[in-house]
Formats: structure tokens, C-alpha cells, sequence
């Protein structure tokens, strides 16, 4: 078991509520109201997508090059969000609101720091079987996909898209997939990123959402944590492969 040392831990603790502020970004997307306009945004809803992918794609560059997240990092990240949620209308309560409606509390690159040495294995299987594009589970599974994306491209010289999927809920459970509107699927075998696979609904509605797009694509899976239940529940055979950390 690889354990996560006191100081990330430590670091988790203090980052957790900026994930949450991208949460809200990611629930203010799937509650949009077309008819409404913002001044200064032509496309709101593909604005907050591009900032969710800019800070995801940031942070996992961080963690790449120093270990941890920049401390200029979280600055611009703070200011931009203060600006966003003040333009959008998304309030201190929203923000409490979106971190309480995860099914799985921690934020993903957390757990991803406990099996970090494995990713470069997994991107070479990746390359080997022949991936054409990431999507990711938002937005815990987003700053992992990035990362995966990453080490593809300066350690195999592999360059894929990474998009980021986004879910409408019903309390707390995902009913529908959302990604964003400029989306080009790449090729026919499609990698779904999340955290931790406790359950099959999240993963469940972006094979719904997939099947949408492209019926006959190839999909596999990756996540860092798996419940025993879900893994040994016959689920995973939906999918082309399913790559796992050892732990």
C-alpha cells in the first residue's frame, strides 16, 4: 500500500476547497441557462470549460515538473476564480454545494501522488494499445488525465487530446454527460480517466454518453482507486482494457 506522506496530506488539506471552486465551475456548466447572457462571455458555458482545462492541464504540469502544485500557480488560479464566480454569479454556497455532491470526497490528484512512479508504465501500455484520446471524469479525474497526457507527450513523444467531461446530477448521482461543445473525437479508441471507480454510475453514464458520439468505438479505462466489489462485480468487461496502479 502506498501511503500518502503527512506533507501531501497536509497539501490536500489546504487545496481541497480549490477543487471545490472547480466543481462549481463544472456544476455551473451542466445548470446553464442558454437564454441567459453575460457581459463579456460570447460562449459561457465553452468559456468555463477552457478554464477548467487551463488550471487541470496547470496543475498537472506543476506537479510534473516540481512535485506539488505552484505557489503561482494557486495565485493566478485564485484570481481568475474570483473574477469568474463573480461574473457567473456562483457564491460561496455553491461552491459548499458542489464539494458535498461528489460521490468520492477527495480530489483525484491526490491519490494519483501515491502510485506517481507507475505513470510512465502505464503510458507505455497506453502508447502499446494504441489510445487516441483522454477523456476525463470532472473534475477529480481531470489534473490525472492531464498528467497522463503529459508523460505521453515528452517521454513517448505522443501527442493526444485531453477533454474533460462534465456531469448533470440528481443529487448526488451523475445522469448525464456533458462535454464541451468544440469536441472532436480523435480516432476510435477512447480512455476514460477517473479517480476511483467506488460505483459504476459515473463511469456508467460516460459509456452512455461515448455510445452517443461513436457507437462502435473502442473505450478503456483508467483509475487510481477501485472498489473490490465494483472490480469483481463484472462491470469492467464493458471495456476494451482496464489499467490499475499497483498498490
Amino acid at each position: 500500500m502506498h501511503e500518502i506522506n503527512l506533507g501531501i496530506y497536509n497539501e490536500m488539506l489546504r487545496y481541497e476547497r480549490d477543487m471545490d471552486k472547480l466543481r462549481a465551475l463544472a456544476l455551473w456548466i451542466t445548470n446553464y441557462d442558454d437564454s441567459r447572457l453575460i457581459p463579456g462571455l460570447i460562449n459561457p458555458r465553452e468559456y468555463v470549460f477552457t478554464l477548467i482545462k487551463h488550471y487541470s492541464e496547470k496543475f498537472a504540469e506543476d506537479i510534473l515538473e516540481f512535485g506539488h502544485i505552484s505557489a503561482g500557480a494557486i495565485d493566478l488560479f485564485h484570481s481568475s476564480l474570483f473574477s469568474i464566480n463573480k461574473l457567473l454569479g456562483i457564491t460561496e454556497e455553491d461552491i459548499q454545494r458542489a464539494g458535498e455532491l461528489q460521490r468520492y470526497r477527495n480530489s483525484g490528484f491526490w491519490e494519483m501522488r501515491r502510485v506517481i512512479g507507475q505513470f510512465s508504465d502505464i503510458a507505455e501500455e497506453v502508447v502499446q494499445d494504441g489510445i487516441t484520446h483522454i477523456i476525463t471524469a470532472a473534475v477529480s479525474g481531470c489534473i490525472i488525465g492531464e498528467y497522463l497526457g503529459k508523460i505521453l507527450e515528452r517521454k513517448f513523444r505522443k501527442l493526444l487530446d485531453v477533454d474533460h467531461m462534465v456531469f448533470a446530477r440528481e443529487g448526488i448521482n451523475p445522469v448525464k454527460g456533458i462535454l464541451p461543445e468544440s469536441f472532436r473525437l480523435q480516432g476510435d479508441h477512447v480512455l476514460f480517466v477517473d479517480d476511483a471507480v467506488m460505483e459504476t454510475r459515473t463511469a456508467l453514464v460516460m459509456l452512455e454518453t461515448m455510445q452517443d458520439i461513436a457507437p462502435n468505438s473502442k473505450v478503456s479505462l483508467l483509475t487510481v482507486d477501485i472498489d473490490p466489489d465494483t472490480k469483481e462485480s463484472g462491470f469492467l468487461q464493458r471495456f476494451n482494457k482496464v489499467y490499475l496502479f499497483e498498490e
